[in-house]
């Protein structure tokens, strides 16, 4: 990967810091203004991505993860957006997919299993979901991935098994 200017690494640490305060103008107005071959740069997708999640348009945003996971197979964002963004397409078959190729190179993120129960009570395997969850809480912790699931909608129909964690 080439590394960006001075100049433009400056750039990029000024949007991650209004993402970071949540002024999604003031970094895509950055972003505007980076010259064609820095959109490409890990960095700069990342706020891509952002951006387009923040504007619901998961294609776009699918693409930018896509991109960034070439570029950066070893980030797990580009993994977990991947996901994110065929979850919001309503093609969760396929973001469970993504996730479990994720786990495979990420074994130690609580995260992806978290994330994997999600799809999988989405798509009505409450099985796989708990077996999942439990996997989340076995590497997470579990009161951390307790507070998490007893707010998350997608966890609803292992709420009982939730709360007698």
């Amino acid at each position: 990967m080439t590394a960006l200017s001075a100049a433009a690494g400056a750039q990029v640490a000024a949007a991650q810091e209004f993402l970071k305060a949540g002024n999604h103008a003031g970094a895509r107005q950055i972003v505007e203004q980076l010259a064609a071959e820095d959109l490409q740069h890990a960095d700069v997708l990342e706020i891509r991505w952002e951006l387009a999640a923040q504007d619901g348009n998961w294609e776009l945003a699918l693409e930018l993860a896509k991109a960034l996971g070439r570029l950066a197979p070893e980030n797990e964002f580009a993994w977990m957006w991947q996901a994110c963004s065929l979850n919001e397409l309503n093609r969760t078959e396929e973001a469970l997919d993504t996730l479990v190729l994720a786990f495979e190179k990420f074994p130690q993120s609580p995260t992806i299993p978290y994330n994997l129960a999600c799809c999988s009570c989405r798509l009505k395997r409450l099985e796989d979901g708990w077996r999942w969850l439990t996997k989340a809480i076995e590497i997470g912790g579990r009161a951390e991935i307790k507070l998490m699931a007893l707010d998350d909608p997608d966890l609803l129909p292992l709420l009982d098994q939730v709360c007698a964690l």
